[in-house]
């Protein structure tokens, strides 16, 4: 047997469990849209539709950090795969009309975003500051692994098969997950800390006393956090329309775009994690930023499939850099008492980015037409890694270079 700390065992085990929900998840920007419009939504109620979802998890993200530093991991986790896996079943047989679509969006999201809070926290909990990087990379590479699945599995199957069956499959994949973290994994926070932050953290009071806790320096990390990903979320849920429409891309080949990003985030996510327990956290975070808006304007020149592969290639380089380096960046600028409340909060800023980005990428993509997404991704993520570099300090304490 392999000699792995029990606390990292239980970390693992909650990694491979979730994989489920990172297959489904993973296929949401590229079947949703088209099933939408299959059903006569627009493509700026496509925007609001894919944005609601998004506003969801800004409510239960920040629900999730409260309630996880006050009655633990656990009870956070359960509920929020919990409910993600029943909106598939109801996706599956309710109306399909815009009204019915905004109710399930809804509910997803909320959902949805609840689990990584509870995740990165029990990650934060774990391990040590020189290895959170390692950590947060396995969490994305595992997401990587639901990636890459995801995709090819949902264009050949929609192809050859139905929307029915595939809201079916994931709702029992997901629900199998959850019954394997009731079953097999364990709460991390102490119920003696449990109940000291429900002292210190209870009401109105308590909550206020939350946000300013956070700091200058957090907030300044989460403006430019929230100013990249509204750029970026503008592009990502229409980028099966804009393939689709403009370049003539069926959902068998469509998997294969979705599935690239997976694949690189499968082998690079460790690598870059281990090199922001080296470098530290702010260079790899910035050079990611680097990456991603050179792979942003490089969309917008693109004219041939071809051409989209080798970018989404790039992009997801990128990604794999900045998924584990934002993670640990914003655990070690937190206290260990406020860390579930403020990786709440960090997560809401990630959905309210996505359903910012989303609804105005709808209105640009509209009245202009998609390319100018691009223009303004590039933008903001040029501003926030601006931010990061002028603004935000690098947390390790100690970053060994030999």
């Amino acid at each position: 047997m392999f000699n792995i700390p029990k606390a990292k065992r239980n970390y693992y085990i909650l990694i491979i469990a979730v994989m489920s929900m990172w297959i489904t998840v993973s296929t949401i920007y590229m079947v949703l849209p088209i099933y939408f419009q299959n059903h006569g939504v627009s493509k700026s109620g496509n925007g609001i539709l894919i944005a609601i979802g998004t506003f969801a998890g800004v409510i239960s993200s920040i629900i999730a950090g409260k309630y996880s530093d006050t009655h633990g991991r656990k009870p956070v986790l359960l509920t929020g795969v919990g409910l993600y896996s029943i909106v598939f079943f109801l996706f599956a047989y309710l109306g399909r009309d815009f009204n019915s679509f905004f109710v399930l969006r809804f509910i997803e999201g909320f959902g949805f975003y609840m689990v990584p809070v509870a995740i990165t926290t029990i990650a934060g909990d774990i391990f040590p500051q020189q290895e959170r990087g390692k950590a947060m990379g396995v969490y994305s590479m595992s997401a990587g692994v639901g990636q890459l699945v995801g995709p090819l599995f949902a264009g050949r199957f929609i192809d050859s098969s139905s929307f029915f069956t595939y809201f079916i499959i994931s709702g029992v994949l997901v629900a199998v997950s959850w019954v394997v973290i009731l079953l097999f994994v364990d709460e991390t926070l102490e119920k003696s800390k449990q109940t000291l932050n429900r002292e210190k953290q209870g009401g109105v009071k308590g909550f206020i006393n939350n946000i300013r806790n956070l700091g200058i320096t957090v907030a300044i990390f989460f403006i430019a956090v929230l100013v990249y990903r509204v750029g970026l979320t503008m592009i990502n849920p229409f980028f099966s329309l804009y393939l689709n429409e403009e370049l003539g891309i069926d959902m068998t080949r469509m998997g294969y775009f979705f599935a690239v990003r997976a694949l690189v985030t499968l082998i690079l996510s460790p690598i870059a994690g281990s090199l922001a327990d080296r470098f530290g956290r702010k260079p790899v975070f910035i050079s990611g930023l680097v990456l991603l808006s050179g792979t942003l304007m490089g969309y917008y020149y693109a004219s041939a499939f071809q051409h989209i592969i080798i970018i989404r290639i790039l992009q997801s380089i990128s990604n794999s850099i900045l998924q584990p380096s934002s993670r640990a960046y914003i655990t070690d600028l937190l206290s260990e008492e406020n860390r579930g409340f403020g990786l709440g909060f960090y997560t809401t800023l990630l959905s309210e980015g996505s359903t910012m980005g989303a609804i105005v990428g709808g209105w640009i993509a509209g009245a202009y037409n998609f390319r100018s997404l691009f223009l303004v991704g590039t933008a903001s993520t040029i501003v926030g890694a601006i931010i990061v570099l002028f603004k935000v300090p690098e947390p390790m304490e100690h970053i060994d270079t030999t």
